[in-house]
């Protein structure tokens, strides 16, 4: 009778040991398959890294690159300032150099253009009517072209896109743009300074 016991306490134990083993073998593989994944992921996050990197650098944006690349379609001649600079040109056509200067603020921004012979400052923008804005708040950039003849845009009453049309350039003029949106020129024809819309 005690044979049969311990025969049946040796199975008992022998079976709880398999599976026990079983179990630790069904934790191992996971473990092993776990570990694999792990590296797999691993490798790919490298990859994922790389591949990132280039398109980060492939597709690192760079405003002002784009926009003298965008602008290279429409003008011959036209040079990128910051809004902190500066822009001296003849504007008016009178042979002497004039000053533009941007001031932007929350308020109400604007271009002032002081004119080299008489001293006079225009201003355009800071809340008074010009074309269709009132302020320059809008503007990302600006810039000077110097082209002679450009392309504007003509609306109808209800702001839908009718036609272009060439307009001849007396002097240098004044770009104004928004990234994504457009802009368009002010320049000085027939005795006064005028905006040429150019996109939508």
């Amino acid at each position: 009778m005690r044979k049969i016991i311990y025969i049946l306490i040796l199975l008992i134990y022998t079976a709880c040991g398999e599976v026990n083993s079983s179990n630790k073998n069904t934790d191992v593989l996971p473990m092993k398959e776990n570990t694999v994944n792990l590296e797999i992921e691993k490798n790919d996050t490298s990859k994922l890294r790389k591949i990132i990197t280039l398109s980060t650098q492939k597709n690192d944006y760079n405003p002002d690159e784009f926009r003298k690349e965008s602008l290279k379609r429409s003008f011959e001649e036209v040079i990128l300032f910051k809004l902190t600079d500066t822009i001296k040109a003849d504007f008016n056509g009178d042979g002497i150099i004039d000053e533009a200067v941007f001031i932007k603020d929350n308020e109400a921004s604007g271009i002032i253009i002081r004119h080299g012979k008489t001293h006079e400052e225009v201003k355009i923008g800071f809340g008074n009517k010009f074309a269709h804005f009132k302020d320059l708040n809008w503007v990302d950039y600006w810039g000077l072209v110097k082209d002679k003849e450009t392309a504007q845009t003509i609306f109808n009453k209800e702001g839908d896109v009718i036609t272009t049309k060439n307009v001849k350039l007396q002097n240098p003029s004044i770009l104004l743009g928004k990234d994504e949106v457009g802009g368009g020129l002010i320049t000085f024809l027939k005795g006064k300074y005028i905006w040429i819309h150019q996109t939508c």
